[in-house]
């Protein structure tokens, strides 16, 4: 089966550090083994060895009910690294100012990295522990920061004079960051789920790997080298090209996502449950089924909308967006 992925974008733009620059992209807030011990997955009938389990297709619907969460809310909640950009900043070198950069995410875990770019040129600011140009507002979800340039400049591209960006708004501010609810694990057991050796899947309840940060698998205490198995990271699988002996201890570093908020997990599962009883119990779209004295209600009279509302409400962001 073909690992599910989604939002990665395949773009030609660079990041200022010359690599790739990395967007925003969904997840899933919760694995399908989460979903079938909830009663929502009881009462439709779906475990284990259900069709829908066992395609991959009940991890499709579950990211579709994470997407879903995002855009009502307008951020992210699993951890992840990208980079984000805004436009029409001045520097003013003789009469210093704080900037503040708003982020699209918080909260946020780390400022990895800060530019400035003016045309293809690129000055990097120093955003280490020591630095004083720095101010961090990580809950809140912004910093400030003091973009003091020399008088002939400093990066990478040809000196950029801070005179430039006195008057003149030319200036896009770039920044690289760390954000989410996940937690950083390391040294988790990891069990056999096979008779080969060849399959592990990391303990219940922390199985929802960031794709994008640290992940190490050791046997024996000994790194393994990434090209000698494949993963799973949707739900915590680890695939070896060759197998194992019944000895081997496996164990891996990790920054598992289902620390995010019961709420997010609560309206995810309410969300899936949604569409698949949409599509299991009601493909012709009909808004309301009855029989004597008993109806099923579909749609806006189901109420889900409303509950998953209540469940997301303190998390909706409705500031307007900084560009």
């Amino acid at each position: 089966m073909t690992v599910l992925q989604s939002g990665h974008i395949t773009s030609s733009a660079l990041a200022p550090d010359g690599g790739k620059r990395t967007f925003a992209t969904d997840h899933p807030y919760i694995t399908k083994d989460d979903f079938i011990n909830t009663a929502e997955a009881i009462g439709l009938g779906i475990d284990n060895t259900h069709p829908l389990y066992l395609s991959g297709e009940l991890d499709k619907v579950i990211l579709r009910a994470s997407g879903a969460i995002n855009r009502i809310c307008r951020r992210y909640f699993h951890t992840q690294t990208i980079w984000e950009s805004r436009t029409g900043f001045s520097v003013r070198p003789f009469n210093p100012q704080l900037v503040t950069m708003v982020l699209a995410n918080s909260p946020y875990q780390k400022i990895n990295q800060v530019w400035i770019q003016v045309l293809k040129w690129f000055i990097q600011i120093d955003t280490s522990s020591q630095s004083s140009y720095l101010q961090d507002f990580p809950d809140l979800g912004y910093y400030k920061i003091v973009p003091l340039l020399s008088s002939s400049g400093q990066g990478a591209g040809s000196p950029i004079p801070a005179a430039i960006l006195d008057h003149v708004m030319l200036g896009v501010l770039w920044t690289n960051y760390t954000f989410g609810y996940g937690t950083a694990l390391t040294g988790e057991t990891v069990n056999c789920i096979d008779n080969l050796y060849t399959i592990y899947q990391i303990c219940y309840g922390n199985r929802l790997i960031s794709d994008d940060q640290t992940f190490n698998v050791y046997k024996n205490g000994v790194l393994v080298n990434p090209s000698l198995y494949s993963v799973e990271y949707t739900n915590g699988i680890i695939t070896f090209d060759t197998p194992n002996i019944v000895t081997d201890v496996i164990t891996a570093d990790f920054t598992t996502n289902q620390s995010v908020p019961a709420d997010i997990q609560e309206a995810c599962v309410l969300l899936t449950s949604h569409f698949l009883g949409q599509a299991i119990s009601n493909p012709l779209g009909a808004t309301s089924f009855s029989i004597q004295t008993f109806s099923i209600s579909w749609g806006d009279k189901s109420e889900v909308k409303k509950r998953v509302m209540e469940c997301l409400e303190s998390y909706i962001v409705r500031l307007p967006k900084i560009i």
